[in-house]
């Protein structure tokens, strides 16, 4: 699979580090400009300020979204071994941050089955009722008629994922991939 893609496992880290280089080269177009401008002008006042004004909108938008990404790093390659192990034949999602309520929600592991979503978050600063509710109602106003369910507990997450039971049949494991991709709409 593509780590390119959302929902896949390798997502976040792979969209945290080109968030880094496209923040640096704003960064450094901005600097540069402000330096080009000051050479030749011997002012600030100048054409080239402007532009750096401008270049450092996308600088900062950069950078929010990296701060927004530190709060979901992805699962250790370990655990994420054993989540596969636990989900195999499921519907899953990795490295997910979803926006709902304006919050933000890191999910770093998920499965979408026939009676909901399970999944886990790793940050131990997030309200996980506060987030279910927000997510739930995100859900609901958007069409998708499911139920998410959230852990901070990995181990008792593994265990829950071990309880579903894979779709019953190629028509229901097509709904699921769609309600997949319904909710990732709805992730960074």
């Amino acid at each position: 699979m593509n780590t390119m893609e959302k929902g896949v496992y390798g997502y976040g880290k792979r969209k945290l580090v080109r968030q880094c280089i496209l923040c640096a080269a704003c960064l450094a177009l901005v600097v540069g400009a402000l330096i080009v401008g000051l050479v030749l002008t011997g002012t600030r006042m100048n054409i080239w300020t402007i532009g750096a004004i401008f270049t450092a909108i996308p600088a900062a938008t950069f950078a929010v979204n990296i701060i927004a990404r530190l709060k979901g790093l992805p699962l250790k390659q370990a655990d994420y071994d054993r989540f596969r192990e636990a989900s195999e034949g499921l519907v899953t999602a990795c490295d997910m941050i979803v926006t709902a309520n304006q919050k933000l929600v890191p999910i770093q592991a998920s499965v979408f089955y026939e009676m909901g979503i399970v999944g886990y978050c790793g940050s131990k600063k997030t309200d996980i009722k506060k987030a279910e509710r927000d997510i739930n109602g995100l859900l609901k106003s958007v069409g998708i008629y499911s139920k998410i369910q959230l852990f901070t507990d990995y181990e008792a997450f593994l265990k829950r994922v071990r309880g579903i039971k894979p779709a019953a049949s190629e028509e229901k494991k097509e709904e699921l991939l769609e309600k997949r991709g319904n909710f990732l709409l709805y992730s960074m």
